[in-house]
């Protein structure tokens, strides 16, 4: 597969460079950390790179229309630069490089990674990405493509031949009337709800009752309160197609995506650098905060930024956008990606100032995304609290 070659590539030209890495970490195959520490001592801050390189899916095969590609060269390329100039300026600290496959396609590795303990100890991350413009966020919470659970639905039935289907249970029926059933909850959920499924398993011939069955769902929201809502009133509908039909259901939450935080006083300096740098398509708007990256819960704990000069005409997930990242506009644009988040790495550890500024801001917005959720909860309610005793219907 294209991920295994491209990380063990990565990891040849790691370990060329002087990095210790190690490979296989959280249980995931084609997962790295690979560190390298100053000469003059690891007394400095520990500075973090990630790096991707899945493609996206497409029904003509794979492609890299986002060029997370470009990702892990780009950090490669920035942490090199670093290291260079730490070691000629005898500045002490370490470099941490982490590799991480398959972001988009759930599990996202980052959550896997991060409740793995693998991103403990480190005290900023950085990251590029793709863009149609050179922009930045506004200070803030949130996320680019919503909050959302990935969760399966895989019914257990019992098979049987059709001439004697009255021998089995049918897990596909259980299926379809859970699809159905979420269908029919559209109109009683909030509109900025979304909800998109697909049936994946279903039976292997017509003629044998389906004895097992699965319905695979990304349940999204702008916030992670009412999607925790929306989730509840979903599994129990599994719970019931599988109770009218006869069968079970196994609820398999495989992936998380939540809100990140974003820095203003990170996105600030790589907005200074992009410009003195000479980055095109300057859009001077701050844009609304998507954390560094897409599964959240890293930036809850570690301040960072991800960088994202003009590296495309075209816009996410396009072959317009693969085809730009192999040519000059992307080139260039990567270059800068590396020389922006090289200079941004380096003045976290050689300023102080810096690094108390982005602490104390990090730890304003954990709190400020604290109190936004419990305020949630009491806007939300009583809809999406537990059953109380004054509830004229209570669920067996």
């Amino acid at each position: 597969m294209g991920r295994i070659r491209s990380c063990g590539y990565t990891v040849k030209v790691l370990l060329s460079k002087g990095f210790v890495v190690e490979t296989g970490v959280a249980d995931l195959e084609t997962a790295f950390v690979a560190t390298w520490v100053s000469p003059a001592g690891s007394d400095g801050a520990v500075l973090g790179l990630i790096g991707e390189y899945d493609a996206l899916r497409d029904i003509d095969g794979p492609f890299h229309g986002d060029q997370h590609n470009a990702q892990t060269p780009v950090a490669i390329s920035a942490a090199l630069s670093l290291k260079a100039h730490m070691e000629s300026d005898r500045v002490p600290g370490t470099i941490r490089i982490f590799g991480t496959p398959a972001e988009e396609v759930g599990p996202p590795a980052k959550t896997i990674m991060y409740e793995a303990g693998i991103f403990d100890g480190t005290d900023i991350l950085v990251r590029s990405h793709s863009a149609p413009e050179t922009a930045h966020a506004r200070a803030g919470f949130g996320v680019c493509c919503l909050n959302i659970n990935e969760v399966k639905y895989v019914f257990t039935g019992r098979p049987a031949h059709q001439l004697t289907s009255w021998n089995g249970r049918n897990a596909l029926e259980a299926a379809v009337r859970f699809y159905t059933s979420v269908n029919g909850l559209r109109s009683t959920l909030r509109p900025e709800a979304s909800i998109q499924g697909v049936i994946p398993e279903g039976g292997i011939a017509p003629n044998v009752v389906p004895a097992r069955a699965v319905v695979d769902y990304y349940i999204r929201y702008p916030d992670e309160v009412y999607l925790e809502h929306m989730t509840r009133m979903i599994d129990d509908a599994a719970r019931g197609a599988a109770l009218a039909t006869g069968t079970t259901v196994e609820i398999d939450r495989y992936g998380e995506y939540r809100d990140g935080i974003a820095l203003g006083s990170l996105e600030e300096l790589y907005f200074a650098y992009a410009k003195k740098l000479g980055a095109p398509r300057i859009n001077e708007v701050p844009q609304r905060p998507a954390g560094y990256e897409e599964t959240g819960w890293v930036t809850r704990d570690i301040p960072g930024i991800g960088v994202g000069v003009f590296s495309s005409r075209d816009t996410y997930h396009t072959k317009g956008m693969e085809a730009d990242g192999l040519g000059d506009i992307g080139h260039a644009g990567f270059r800068l990606d590396a020389q922006i988040m090289s200079a941004i790495l380096y003045d976290y550890l050689t300023n102080p100032v810096l690094r108390q500024k982005v602490a104390e801001e990090h730890t304003e917005l954990q709190s400020l995304l604290g109190e936004y959720h419990n305020r949630l909860r009491e806007v939300y309610a009583p809809e999406i609290s537990e059953p109380s005793s004054n509830d004229p219907i209570q669920p067996n």
